[in-house]
Order: structure tokens, then sequence, then C-alpha cells
């Protein structure tokens, strides 16, 4: 993939380029076995195509959007460095759905996109369809000052870092509710 990629400048883009970037409180969750076209552009980051079989679709999932810790950190020995991708989330509630999400995609191949609150940033995407994460925890809180769940997510093996992807790429969920929050196109 890399081959056409030219070393070049990474210049200073503004004076706050480092501010953590806002988030929304809801993520899009997805199982790569249900993917049939994944593809990134020859410098390995951009997503350039991503479409799930038929009748499929990814779903949104509530989260408090300050819990979120994600990211990719480098891993493996000479020549054979990549990245470790990660996502965390606590779930606010003990709701039927989520313990049946939990309970159906303990062992899933799962992708996870999260749409920042600022649209000049990046939409990004965790997981490939070889590395996909896994859910590694999903603990019940449910204490006299809290009922949540958190919610942990990583992939197992090295692959290229977390992705990017441009939100009209990004297929829609199954709730229009959320499609409409997350600012996501039917393409109709």
């Amino acid at each position: 993939m890399p081959a056409e990629y030219a070393f070049v400048s990474v210049p200073k883009q503004s004076n706050n380029q480092g501010l953590a970037n806002g988030k929304k409180n809801v993520i899009i969750v997805f199982d790569f076995d249900k993917t049939t076209t994944y593809t990134r552009d020859e410098k390995g980051v951009q997503v350039t195509a991503l479409a799930f079989q038929q009748e499929y679709k990814p779903i949104g999932i509530f989260v408090d959007e300050g819990s979120i810790d994600a990211g990719d950190a480098v891993g493996g020995e000479n020549y054979g460095r990549g990245f470790n991708h990660n996502f965390k989330f606590n779930h606010p509630g003990d709701d039927l759905a989520f313990a049946e999400f939990k309970a159906n995609n303990i062992n899933a191949s799962l992708g996870v996109i999260y749409v920042p609150c600022d649209s000049s940033k990046p939409c990004k995407i965790y997981g490939t369809p070889c590395q996909p994460l896994k859910i590694t925890k999903a603990d019940e809180v449910d204490t006299n000052e809290n009922n949540r769940q958190e919610v942990e997510l990583a992939t197992d093996s090295l692959t290229w870092p977390v992705g990017r992807i441009a939100k009209n790429l990004i297929p829609v969920t199954d709730n229009a509710e959320i499609n409409a929050f997350l600012g996501l196109s039917t393409g109709l």
C-alpha cells in the first residue's frame, strides 16, 4: 500500500491543533464479517470505500462522550512494527438492548466509527477486516453512585494506523434518528 507515499513535511496546522476533538455521544458499530468492500488509499490511512452485505446496517450506540478513549499504539519488533487499535467508552444505564448487544457480540469481529462534533475534523474508523476490534471488557457497574457499562475493544494483532473516513462514505445505521443526529445521508 504505502508505495505511493512521498516523504513530505508535516507543518504546524494551527495554534490549537493539539486541543481535544469534541465527540458526539453516539458511535457507529459494525461487524467486519458483514463487509463486502473495505479499501484504503495507497498511503494506507484514508478509507476510500466501505460497504456491507445487502440488508445489513451498522448500529449506533449511545455513549458518554466524555468517556471515549480511543487511538492506536505502536507494537512489534524491528521490521515487524504496526499498530494496535483500541476504543473505550461507557454506556450509561443497564438497558436490555445493550445487554443483548454484549451477549451476542462478545466474540464478534467489530469495527467502530466516530463522528466528531466539528465537521472540519475527520471521522475515524477503528479496526480493519483482517484485524478487527474484539470486546476485551464489557463490565456492568451498578452501585449507589453509578449505573453504566464500561466497554473496551482492541485489535489482537498489528495492523495499519486508525483510518480516516469521509462522512459521505459511512453507511447509514438501522436508526433514522441516529442517522439524522450524525448527519449520515441515505443517498436518496
